[in-house]
């Protein structure tokens, strides 16, 4: 059941979303605003408010109570006043990463994307806040899950994240093409494309979600790629051009990534 923030309600969530990691820069005018626009969510024991792999609505803020943190059916840890849940989901249609579900009847306070979009003309400064926050905390966290990257330090990983270009694809974009040369590393921000199996093969396609990446080797060399992958319906990406990478790297990093290349490019040929 939902209910409006109460008008005492608002200050104490301003203390709660300082201790987002997303918001932890943000200025005292946006987390006074921000507060203004939390819906106020009661749970009964045992309702399930997020479900692991489906869309989640906003970030979540635990008022009271306890909730459980579900994946493979098994309760993994539990939420207490003060947690948030699905951060990333106030920058991005992330997925739920596990099912939450009230242990006991609770609050949550949900700060909702798409009510945060629609105030971002009165917030000029939260995006571009919202967006660093996100290259420091969640970019530089995917690309250490790249082959190519897993060797770097933090601070050169920091460095990477900040070179990427947003783009946003219209639908029917090729993002890769199968046996044609890429120039530049694609990840996936925001939305689905498919990668393409050979042909009789089932499914014809899998999917490739928010995280995930197309054309690593092709930063380095001309790397024929393995296989197409398409926007079908549009999405939002992220591009790392071959020069951007030399820029944004020092001498020892980016040799650290050659030799990765060579590795990767090794246990595939």
């Amino acid at each position: 059941m939902s209910k409006p923030t109460q008008p005492g309600a608002a200050t104490q969530r301003q203390k709660a979303l300082r201790n987002a990691l997303l918001l932890e820069h943000a200025e005292e005018a946006e987390l006074v605003a921000l507060s203004e626009l939390i819906k106020t969510v009661e749970l009964q024991i045992a309702e399930t408010y997020a479900i692991r792999g489906q869309p989640c609505a906003g970030m979540v803020l635990v008022d009271s109570g306890a909730l459980e943190v579900i994946l493979d059916s098994t309760p993994i840890c539990s939420l207490s006043p003060g947690s948030i849940f699905c951060e990333e989901a106030l920058v991005s249609n992330a997925l739920a990463p596990a099912t939450l579900r009230a242990a006991t009847p609770s609050v949550i306070a949900v700060l909702e994307r798409a009510v945060v979009e629609e105030q971002l003309d009165r917030l000029p400064h939260l995006w571009e806040t919202l967006d660093q926050a996100w290259r420091r905390r969640i970019l530089s966290a995917r690309l250490y899950a790249i082959d190519l990257f897993r060797e770097l330090p933090l601070e050169a990983r920091l460095q990477l994240a900040q070179a990427f270009e947003e783009v946003d694809l219209p639908p029917g974009t090729v993002l890769a093409q199968e046996g044609q040369v890429l120039d530049c590393l694609w990840v996936i921000r925001e939305g689905q494309a498919e990668l393409q199996l050979p042909e009789g093969e089932e499914p014809a396609s899998v999917p490739l979600r928010a995280g995930e990446y197309v054309g690593e080797l092709a930063l380095l060399e001309d790397f024929a790629q393995t296989a197409t992958v398409r926007a079908p319906y549009g999405l939002r990406a992220m591009r790392l051009t071959r020069t951007a990478l030399r820029e944004a790297l020092d001498g020892p990093a980016l040799a650290e990534v050659e030799a990765a290349a060579a590795r990767r490019k090794h246990s595939i040929l």
